[in-house]
Order: structure tokens, then C-alpha cells, then sequence
């Protein structure tokens, strides 16, 4: 069966629902902290305790065989000192509001430099590692998402491969993609399948286990991809439609709309996606006509659902992260000039965590809007692109200027 819903561009002020109460709130804007910590970072409290909950970017991917370890990483975890529990954080060395300083800032400890800080992160033991590596093992790294094993899944589109790293940035597996298959579109799967991802040039979606590929028909170019409850997914078509698809049964009831590369599919079962006509659309499943909510002068380049039950987006453009209720009411808040914040996750910590392709870092945000850190890359001009959380709560990212993948390590 199939359902085809027109999405109307409807304005606030009609009342799209009764959850809407009327037209959405306009949007206010918070300003963030301002960077008191100099160039390498924002200022503020140190990361806390981790919580249960992570994300992944949708993203490009693509189709064929599985091949062994290409042997292809470099780089290695970075050098660790062992530092001593009393050996960081003196209070000397921290910067304005109690955040992060850097080496040479006036903080003494046992290991030369702070620890915690920007460019240093702790672990359960103690000892002090660079929070950031990077790691040579691809060309065009586009998006990277995490399989049902915990390990990242990366898209290499400058070779047409996908790799499979393990925690240390080695490669596992590489999967040789068929030519023409970009832009691809892949998902972490659930139990035995490792990953989803699609063919736009066949178009095809890829079931990826252990051993076997798996290709279905899906006739469309996928350009987006989310998992819905049980076995389906949902897929977009840009500027035409969006898909759920059940793999294996071929039922493939579609809605016209006009998505861009966006695609979430909340707790509650709805799916939402930001639309070409510069609006918010939330489509529930049996439904003839998506709801739409007005983004102001927002324009969404990546989204997730924040652990305080909202939506997270960025907004490269307008150099901010936008904050909008399932009932609509937004705001917006600013980053630093030139930031271009690009992809977004929630983080195991509770926080939203983001790239910042034109300030070359890694971005956290509290549910309350607060700019805490910004943590530089060491390649200057590597434009962190996508990112994802892995199985070990560490967030991993692609360069896609540089052609290397990066592992931030939170302090545990």
C-alpha cells in the first residue's frame, strides 16, 4: 500500500495541531559564552560523568565486497603520561570560569603540562592522554557512523570504500564500493547487521553482516537514511519524498515532500526532516499530511533528538545550534564568528557535541545552551565534517579536506 501525502507549506498562524497551540514561538536567541580561553577553546566546568545515550550522523555510504584489514591506519593513540591524581587541575592553571587551560598558561602538574585540558583528557587510571588523534586511512572521508558492534564505519569517497576502524583507528575491514555509487547514505544496523547503506547509482539498499552483503531494490537514490521501530527504515529522496522501507517485505509507503539531506526519527515514532522551502516537517506514520513548523530565518544542516526530548540542529549559515520543542517553539544560539557548524550528535555525557568545519573544532553545548569547549583539531585546515559516538563513549569524526579521522576521548 502506499500513501501519498502532499506537504502543505503552511504558515505558524494556521494551527498546524493541537500539540502546536497555534503559530510556533518565534525564535529566541541565547548568546553563548564568549571564548575566554584564547584561541584553542571556550572556557568552562570541566566534562562530567558520563550518561547512557549516543548518536550517529546520517551520511553517505555506498555497495560490493568485503575485504580483509587493509593494513591502511597510521598514526597510533597518542603518547599518555602517568600522572598522578593530585598531578592537574590546580587551580592556578585554569582558565577564567574554571574551564580548561593549555600548557604554558601558568597550571603546574606532574606531567608539564594541564591535565585535564583542551588538548589533554584523563582517564579511569589517571594517566593523562592527547584527547585528540587523527588518523591517515582515508582520502575524502565523508560520513562515519557506528555499527551494532560498536566499531566506526567511515566513507572514504575519494576511493569508494567503506572501512570498519577498531578503537585504536586501525582497519578492520573494508568494503570496495561499486563506481557511481555516491553519494551514499549509511546507518548503523541492529544485532547481526553491522550497517545499512545505500547505491545511489544502483539504487540500492546494502545490508552489511559479518560475512555477506546483501543488496535490495529500493528504486530511488537514498540520500538520507534513519532507523524507525522494529525493522523499518525511513529514507528521503531530496526535494521528492520520503520512504519507509520494511527490508525483505517490499512494502514501501512513500510521502511526497521536499527533504533536504536531514532525517531523524524520534521516540515517539514520528520522523522529522527540514524541508528545501525552509521548513521543520514531522511526519507520523499513518498520517496523510506531515505538519510543518516555520524555522524562522534557521536553516538546518544536520539534526539529532538532545537528551532533553528536543531537537538539536545546526545552522552553518547563520554560525549557530538550534534548539526547537516538538511543538515548535525555537531557539537559537550563537557561536563564535566563523565556526560553521556543520554535523551534530548527542554525547554520552548529556551535552550536544558538533564540527565546526570554518574553526576547524569540536564543539559542546549543554541542554541549556552553553558554549563549554571548543576543542581545536591538530590539522589546521582538516574541516571536521561528520560525526559519531562509538561503543567505548569515545566521539570520532571525519576530516574531509585533510582525508584523516579523528577520536576525541572524554574524560572519564
Amino acid at each position: 500500500m502506499r500513501v501519498h501525502a502532499k506537504i502543505w507549506a503552511l504558515y505558524a498562524a494556521i494551527g498546524l495541531s493541537a500539540c502546536a497551540q497555534g503559530a510556533p514561538d518565534g525564535p529566541s536567541k541565547g548568546r553563548a559564552p564568549q571564548n575566554t580561553a584564547g584561541d584553542d577553546g571556550v572556557a568552562g566546568a570541566p566534562l562530567g560523568p558520563h550518561y547512557a545515550g549516543s548518536g550517529g550522523k546520517l551520511g553517505a555510504s555506498g555497495s560490493s565486497a568485503l575485504a580483509g584489514s587493509a593494513g591502511r591506519a597510521s598514526g597510533g593513540t597518542g603518547g599518555s603520561s602517568g600522572a598522578g591524581a593530585g598531578g592537574a587541575n590546580q587551580n592556578t592553571g585554569r582558565a577564567g570560569g574554571g574551564g580548561y587551560a593549555d600548557a604554558g598558561t601558568g597550571g603546574s602538574s606532574t606531567t608539564g603540562s594541564e591535565c585535564p585540558s583542551l588538548k589533554r583528557a584523563r582517564l579511569p587510571s589517571g594517566a593523562c592522554v592527547e584527547r585528540i588523534v587523527e588518523f591517515s586511512v582515508a582520502t575524502t572521508p565523508t560520513s562515519i557512523v557506528t555499527g551494532s558492534d560498536g566499531q566506526v564505519w567511515v566513507d572514504d569517497e575519494g576511493n569508494n570504500q567503506l572501512l570498519q576502524l577498531d578503537s585504536e583507528g586501525r582497519v578492520l575491514k573494508t568494503i570496495n564500493c561499486r563506481e557511481g555509487s555516491a553519494p551514499r547514505a549509511l546507518i548503523g544496523g541492529t544485532d547481526d547487521t553491522l550497517l545499512w547503506y545505500t547505491d545511489a547509482g544502483a539504487k540500492t539498499l546494502i545490508r552489511v553482516t559479518q560475512t555477506l552483503q546483501t543488496p535490495l531494490e529500493i528504486k530511488f537514490a537514498a540520500t538520507a537514511i534513519a532507523r524507525g521501530e522494529g525493522d523499518a527504515l525511513w529514507m528521503s529522496e531530496a526535494d521528492r519524498a520520503i520512504y519507509q522501507v520494511r527490508p525483505f517485505v517490499g512494502t514501501q509507503p512513500y510521502y511526497s515532500a521536499v527533504p533536504t539531506k536531514a532525517l531523524l526519527v524520534g521516540p515517539d515514532g514520528n520522523v522529522w526532516f527540514p524541508t528545501s522551502s525552509g521548513l521543520m516537517a514531522q511526519l507520523s506514520p499513518g498520517e496523510e499530511q506531515p505538519r510543518v513548523f516555520s524555522l524562522s530565518s534557521s536553516y538546518v544542516d544536520d539534526l539529532c533528538m538532545g537528551p532533553d526530548g528536543a531537537l538539536w540542529f545546526t545552522d552553518g549559515r547563520r554560525h549557530q545550534i538550534g534548539r526547537m520543542e516538538l511543538r515548535g517553539k525555537l531557539q537559537a544560539f550563537d557561536l563564535p564568528f566563523g565556526s560553521g557548524p556543520t554535523a551534530i550528535v548527542k554525547g554520552p555525557d548529556g551535552a550536544l557535541w558538533f564540527t565546526e568545519e570554518g574553526g576547524d573544532k569540536i564543539g559542546r553545548m549543554t541542554v541549556k545552551g552553553e558554549l563549554t569547549h571548543q576543542f581545536p583539531i591538530p590539522t589546521t585546515g582538516g574541516l571536521p565534517h561528520a560525526l559519531t559516538v562509538d561503543g567505548k563513549d569515545n566521539i570520532w569524526f571525519t576530516e574531509r579536506e585533510s582525508g584523516k579521522v579523528g577520536r576525541l576521548i572524554l574524560d572519564r
